[in-house]
C-alpha cells in the first residue's frame, strides 16, 4: 500500500500465464480477472490497468485481439480502464495485466493478522487446476469446464462492501499455490493452528472426474512438498481430496478471517448476493505443531446458530 493522501492508498499488482482454455475470447477475460483479483484480496478497486502480452511471431493478430478483447471487457466490468500495454516475441503465449488500485488506508487488508479463534470463510469453490489441466490433457468439453470458467470469469468485486464492513482480520485470494499454500502463508510464523473441515470445502461439481494422472499438476506437487510437515491429514481425507486443497487456482476466490459471529453472517449475506457456495471451512487456534490440519467433520458453527 501507498498512501498517497489521508484518506487514499493505492495498491499495485501484475499477473500473466499462459492460456488455460482454447478459446481466446475467454482466456482473456479469465487471464484479466485473475490479475484483478490481488487487488480485491487487498480491499481496493482497479482504476487502471496496463496490458502485458507475449506471443509467437506466427500467431494470427485476430487471435490477440480476441484475448485483447476479454482482457478489456472484463477490465471494464470492473470500472477500471486500460490506459496501455506492452507487447513482446516469445516463443510462447502468455496474457496478463498490471493493474493499479485504490484503497482507504483504514480499508486495507493484510494477508496476515490472524487472530487465535478465527473461523476461515471461502469465497469460491475449489477445482480450476484439475479442470483446466483436463482440458489440455484430455481434451475434455464436460460440464465442469463450463461451471469453471463461470468461477473464473466471476471477479472478486461480488459484495467486496459486505467483505470489508464484516472488518476481517486477514485476507488473502487463493491462486497458484492452492488454499493450503496461501493459507500457510496467511498463518506465517505465529504460533496458530488452522483446521480445516474437509467436508465444508466447496468444489466444482465434477472436479473428482478430473483426477487422473495427467491431470495432476506440477503446481500441486510443488506446494504439497514445500509444505511437508506442515499439514496433517486425517485417515479418512483421500488422495484426491488432498489434491484438491494443494490444486492451483486460477482466478479462484478470497479466503478471510474473522471471527466467528462475523463469519457466518458474512457466510449468508455473500451467498445471497450471488457467491452461493461461500461457506465457512475452518477454524484457528492458538497452538504449536503442524499449522494446518485436516480433518473430516461437519463445518464449525459458533452457539449462535443453535
Amino acid at each position: 500500500m501507498f498512501r498517497i493522501a489521508d484518506d487514499r492508498a493505492l495498491v499495485m499488482t501484475t499477473d500473466f500465464f499462459p492460456p488455460v482454455v482454447d478459446d481466446p475470447y475467454t482466456f482473456g477475460r479469465i487471464a484479466a480477472a485473475n490479475a484483478l483479483s490481488d487487488v480485491y484480496a487487498m480491499g481496493g478497486r482497479p482504476i487502471a490497468a496496463l496490458n502485458l502480452l507475449a506471443a509467437p511471431k506466427s500467431l494470427h493478430a485476430d487471435v490477440l485481439a480476441e484475448i485483447l478483447a476479454g482482457g478489456a471487457d472484463m477490465v471494464r466490468e470492473s470500472n477500471a480502464v486500460i490506459i496501455g500495454g506492452h507487447t513482446v516475441e516469445d516463443d510462447e503465449l502468455k496474457y496478463g495485466l498490471s493493474v493499479t488500485g485504490e484503497v482507504h488506508p483504514d480499508r486495507f487488508v493484510r494477508n496476515s493478522g490472524i487472530q487465535p479463534n478465527d473461523f476461515l470463510l471461502l469465497t469460491k469453490p475449489l477445482g480450476t487446476g484439475l479442470i483446466t489441466s483436463s482440458i489440455k490433457a484430455l481434451a475434455n468439453r464436460g460440464p465442469e469446464v463450463e461451471e469453471a470458467v463461470r468461477w473464473m470469469t466471476m471477479l472478486n468485486n461480488t459484495a467486496l462492501d459486505l467483505i470489508l464492513d464484516a472488518k476481517p482480520h486477514a485476507m488473502t485470494d487463493v491462486t497458484g499455490f492452492g488454499l493450503l499454500g496461501h493459507l500457510s502463508e496467511m498463518l506465517g510464523d505465529d504460533p496458530l493452528v488452522a483446521k480445516i473441515q474437509m467436508a465444508a470445502v466447496p468444489r466444482i461439481a465434477g472436479v473428482e472426474n478430473c483426477f487422473k494422472p495427467k491431470c495432476r499438476t506440477r503446481a500441486a506437487r510443488t506446494t504439497g512438498a514445500f509444505l511437508g510437515e506442515k499439514v496433517v491429514y486425517h485417515r479418512n481425507i483421500g488422495a484426491w481430496e488432498r489434491e484438491l486443497l494443494l490444486d492451483p487456482q486460477t482466478s479462484g476466490g478470497l479466503l478471510i478471517s474473522l471471527p466467528p459471529s462475523r463469519a457466518e453472517s458474512l457466510e449468508a449475506r455473500l451467498r445471497q448476493a450471488g457467491l452461493e457456495q461461500a461457506q465457512v471451512i475452518g477454524s484457528v487456534t492458538s497452538g504449536q505443531g503442524p499449522i494446518m490440519q485436516i480433518h473430516g467433520e461437519p463445518p464449525p458453527r459458533s452457539s449462535s446458530r443453535h
